[in-house]
């Protein structure tokens, strides 16, 4: 089978049967196609003729380019190709079929505490631009939503008199999140007074810019960096923090993982259970410095 045919195959079983979304099909493809670029100039044309070598070749590069997460993610790529392939084509032997990813170094996420989350969204004034960059932020951080929900929400899932939204997910799963008053207001504030003025034209979603056009993710991104730049905040921190720290907060309240999982939209709770060890990264903390047992440890290793 030839290599071309076989991606082209493959790209249409994600898309149009397994009905992935845009983002992941994008993974996809950009990570085939650097494969199948080395692939083509090393002289392969019929997929067949991969190895297990072959491929090690390949990720011997990606190693020396890229970081482990990064590799790990090309490896994945390569792992739902080829074992599409085999599985449609039984002819096409798996040439992933003994390939490992490279075990990474679990990084905690980043998360605001709260006086910076506060201070962050009170920092707006009440300029039309300012009400939608806090609405922007508010629903954010109040729904713990990813960016791209945020910037692909549509009114007709707005719910504001009963306080809540109605999210499209990853695999276009719906979930119910709820609304608190600040994240409701300043929704509010900025369909009925700002968007108005901006529509040029009938759009289905929430957030327009001031050309009238759907906002995008990259906008969203860099009105964050601008804000931690203007604030002295962590530049670490990102738009992702947002999700992050409503987590991190409704567990510090009390709430039940299951809940969190539920508002966050995780298909797995192993997934929800990574801000369970930022708290105990927190209480560790805590007692190395307050402790006073944990001190005399300190003191002794001193000596």
């Amino acid at each position: 089978m030839q290599i071309t045919d076989a991606f082209e195959d493959y790209l249409h079983y994600i898309q149009v049967v397994e009905n992935k979304s845009l983002a992941t099909v994008a993974s996809y493809r950009n990570d085939l196609k650097e494969y199948l670029a080395f692939l083509d100039a090393h002289g392969f044309t019929a997929i067949e003729d991969v190895t297990y070598m072959d491929l090690q070749d390949f990720l011997k590069e990606q190693k020396v380019k890229k970081k482990t997460s990064s590799v790990n993610h090309m490896i994945t790529s390569l792992r739902m190709f080829h074992r599409y392939l085999t599985m449609t084509y039984p002819k096409i032997p798996d040439a992933t079929l003994h390939i490992r990813s490279s075990k990474t170094a679990k990084k905690l996420p980043t998360y605001f505490n709260v006086a910076d989350i506060e201070r962050l969204l009170d920092s707006f004034q009440d300029s039309d631009m300012d009400i939608f960059h806090k609405a922007l932020l508010e629903v954010l951080y109040g729904c713990g939503l990813r960016v791209s929900e945020l910037t692909h929400l549509r009114l007709n899932m707005t719910h504001l008199e009963q306080g809540f939204l109605k999210v499209l997910g990853k695999g276009e799963k719906e979930r119910m999140v709820p609304m608190h008053q600040r994240s409701v207001h300043a929704l509010q504030q900025y369909l009925e007074f700002v968007r108005p003025q901006w529509v040029k034209q009938r759009s289905p979603f929430v957030f327009l810019n001031s050309r009238g056009q759907n906002v995008s993710r990259q906008y969203v991104h860099n009105l964050i960096k601008s804000k931690l730049t203007a604030l002295g905040l962590d530049e670490r921190l990102s738009a992702h923090s947002f999700r992050h720290s409503f987590a991190t907060h409704l567990l510090d309240g009390g709430a039940d993982l299951r809940v969190v999982q539920e508002l966050l939209g995780h298909a797995d709770i192993a997934t929800t259970q990574i801000y369970t060890h930022i708290q105990n990264k927190r209480l560790q903390d805590a007692y190395a410095s307050f402790h006073p047992r944990s001190k005399e440890e300190d003191d002794h290793e001193n000596i």
